[in-house]
């Protein structure tokens, strides 16, 4: 049952007929419920798989998604992960159906304006993975207080290490503590910052495949 927000002519939340409200960034918003048609077609088909491929990717990492989205998500009627799962459904899967997957090097884990990392490097050390990136930047002075975005991947074993807000630009590195046996598998990694008001996010750069 649907509950009336602000009488008759006004939103509602919940489930009435075919429909359900709920309310997302101070907007009333309505849709459809979904209907599972058993005789879908091979386009459709497809379509889902590629929902179900990057919702398993996305799923674990949701805090850093946060992070990377949620300011481009600010004024719409999209919340972060539905705009991180939007672009990297049409830009980082490869293949045809049912062989749909992951294209790593065009994921996308953060949009946004911020300068992003230059020259990024990443390297296996005794603690981790030491990502390092030029100091040298524009002349905003203020850059210097950007905090690293890191994350790195392991397909198959779905492991997942992150850092959200890590070491400033201006030191030029951060080490990923890796504990496990992470690195003894294929890792995807990425870098990316977002600055110190939390304002602003940097678009995300693939640092590639260590192992």
């Amino acid at each position: 049952m649907g509950k009336l927000l602000s009488g008759i002519s006004g939103g509602f939340t919940g489930k009435v007929g075919a429909n359900i409200g709920y309310v997302l960034n101070g907007q009333n918003i309505v849709r459809a419920l979904p209907h599972v048609n058993p005789n879908r077609s091979e386009r459709q088909k497809a379509n889902s798989q590629k929902m179900t491929v990057v919702n398993e990717f996305l799923h674990y990492m949701s805090p850093l998604i946060k992070v990377g989205f949620s300011i481009a998500a600010r004024g719409t009627t999209k919340n972060y992960y539905n705009l991180a799962v939007s672009y990297n459904k049409k830009y980082a899967l490869k293949g045809e159906y049912p062989d749909i997957e992951m294209d790593y090097p065009n994921v996308m884990i953060s949009r946004g304006d911020l300068l992003p990392a230059i020259n990024p490097v990443v390297e296996v050390v005794p603690e981790g993975l030491k990502f390092s990136w030029d100091q040298a930047h524009s002349n905003d002075s203020h850059r210097n207080n950007d905090q690293v975005v890191l994350l790195a991947y392991a397909p198959g074993s779905g492991k997942i290490r992150m850092i959200r807000y890590g070491a400033e630009r201006s030191e030029g590195f951060e080490t990923l503590y890796i504990i496990d046996d992470m690195l003894s598998e294929p890792v995807e990694t990425y870098i990316s910052f977002i600055n110190d008001e939390r304002t602003a996010v940097a678009t995300s750069i693939y640092t590639g495949r260590i192992g």
